[in-house]
């Protein structure tokens, strides 16, 4: 021992050492890291459930507290007759500090903390890249490479009792909200009591007779600046709740609108800023329904897989193919489904169980490749994350439509039109429940959410081609010829005909529905090709 002390080494491989400079840290890398985390604290102090998310995130709670037990064994016994150094009781363990120096107060610039510490667990390396930067052993001279940094951290308010001033109206809006907008910066993970987030999500509800007023903000932690803030009214904030609609609405437009404010600030090169910057980027290349900005997205988000390594980028970019391909910018053939199916094997690969991922994921499945079952098991997974989320949403809607239970799928659908109508996703949306409404006969609502996302999304292809047989099919033959001029004004390659007849054109739904021959017939056309 150093004196009557246990010598901890930080900077270079870690090491305990005796007084006669003999190791006994033990072999097993989580033992080296409950060490490492409980020597580094200032109080040489932590809960047992800090340790446990640290090292066995993903376990749950029995599974980790049993690993954390074995791991402390290993510790006892490697130390020996020094095994007193290491105490702990039900809820927390810790270092006698008496016992105890490191090397951290006089810091060795040659050697990097923890030097060749390998942990496979993120929240793990989350704390240890932390800590690297903290020491100042990164070469401060080199940009650190994105994939090495830590997650970003999105604070939901603060832990709730049941004798908080918080309301959990309150505390469930802040981790709706932060759920969607976790889900699309990649590589980030939503936190209750973060003490050094980068975002922080802050709702209060203020309660009257009369009703509840819900106001909400999106704080970026380092500036203290707001990024976004927006309020709503609701007579009853328990029936608000229970509303998918409801809350979808107002959580995805808070998110939404923050995501975009975040990207477009000056101070954009934090990592949050930059991580939700390659995907609002490639969604808006995509929803502007432009052939070019469309085809720009694929750079935009291979640029993104090139940086971080997270599944949501070849999700995305697999979307925005499907996208194309319905809009008619893009030949769907073997090759292209081959491609879109090996971009989602990856995506799920580098991000199982993400939510979004999942999402996007289902959609694709269910919309390009008509696998309902994948689809299905992918959509439920990220709704029991967050039940609003609208790509979920969609896919569950088309694969219970394909198992008979339409009103469970028109439900579904309208929930996602609803939840997205604050947010850039509203012509989306509306054209997927326009898509459904077709398949279950709902011609006016059909109509009507066409319509609407021709209103929100002008170069919006998809919705127009719809209009035009539900026009006809509602015996309004002139209203029916205007939305053919008004789709050759943004599609001038249009022909009625081919719309009509050839079964290469993108507008799969109605024809199966055989509503293109009916809406031919109701137009003065008439084709004796089969068009089934």
């Amino acid at each position: 021992m150093v004196g009557d002390q246990l010598w901890f080494r930080f900077r270079g491989d870690f090491a305990v050492l005796t007084e006669d400079e003999r190791n006994i840290a033990p072999s097993g890398k989580k033992a080296i890291g409950v060490l490492a985390m409980l020597a580094e604290s200032d109080t040489m102090h932590r809960s047992r459930r800090w340790l446990e998310d640290k090292l066995w995130s993903d376990r749950g709670q029995a599974q980790a507290s049993g690993s954390l037990r074995t791991t402390l064994y290993e510790i006892r016994s490697s130390f020996g007759p020094a095994a007193d150094v290491v105490g702990s009781d039900r809820n927390a363990i810790w270092l006698d500090r008496a016992m105890v120096r490191t090397d951290l107060a006089s810091p060795a610039r040659d050697r990097e903390f923890l030097e060749g510490l390998d942990i496979a667990d993120p929240e793990f390396n989350d704390w240890l890249v932390q800590k690297r930067l903290q020491y100042g052993q990164e070469n401060e001279t080199a940009e650190p490479r994105p994939e090495n940094r830590g997650r970003i951290a999105i604070q939901c308010g603060t832990p709730w009792t049941a004798t908080s001033s918080r309301s959990a109206l309150s505390q469930i809006l802040d981790d709706q909200v932060g759920k969607i907008i976790s889900g699309f910066i990649a590589l980030s993970h939503c936190t209750v009591g973060e003490r050094k987030p980068d975002l922080v999500v802050r709702t209060t509800t203020e309660t009257t007779d009369e009703g509840a007023c819900i106001f909400a903000q999106i704080i970026e932690a380092a500036s203290g600046d707001i990024i976004h803030s927006d309020h709503c009214f609701t007579n009853d904030p328990g029936v608000f709740l229970r509303s998918q609609e409801a809350l979808g609405r107002f959580c995805w437009g808070i998110a939404d609108a923050a995501l975009e404010r975040l990207t477009a600030r000056d101070a954009g090169n934090s990592p949050a800023a930059l991580r939700a910057s390659f995907v609002q980027g490639a969604l808006r290349d995509v929803l502007s329904f432009e052939a070019a900005q469309m085809r720009n997205s694929l750079a935009r988000l291979d640029n993104a897989v090139a940086h971080l390594k997270s599944g949501l980028f070849p999700a995305m970019k697999a979307w925005a193919l499907m996208s194309l391909i319905m809009e008619g910018f893009h030949a769907e053939d073997a090759t292209m489904r081959d491609q879109i199916r090996s971009l989602l094997r990856r995506a799920i690969e580098i991000s199982p169980e993400d939510g979004m991922v999942a999402a996007v994921s289902a959609n694709v499945y269910v919309i390009m490749l008509q696998d309902y079952d994948r689809a299905s098991s992918l959509a439920r997974r990220a709704l029991h994350q967050n039940p609003t989320n609208i790509f979920a949403l969609q896919a569950l809607s088309l694969c219970r439509a394909k198992e008979g239970d339409f009103d469970t799928a028109y439900r579904l659908s309208n929930c996602s039109r609803v939840a997205s109508s604050l947010s850039k996703f509203e012509g989306m949306c509306n054209l997927h429940h326009a898509l459904v409404c077709i398949n279950l006969r709902r011609l006016d609502e059909a109509a009507e959410a066409a319509s609407r996302a021709i209103q929100v999304s002008p170069q919006y292809r998809a919705p127009r081609r719809q209009l035009i047989a539900l026009k006809a099919l509602n015996e309004d033959p002139a209203a029916a010829l205007g939305a053919v001029t008004a789709l050759t004004r943004i599609e001038p390659e249009f022909e009625l005909e081919r719309y009509l007849f050839d079964s290469n054109y993108p507008a799969t739904t109605l024809r199966k529905n055989g509503y293109l021959r009916a809406a031919g017939q109701r137009l003065g056309f008439s084709h004796d090709t089969d068009e089934s």
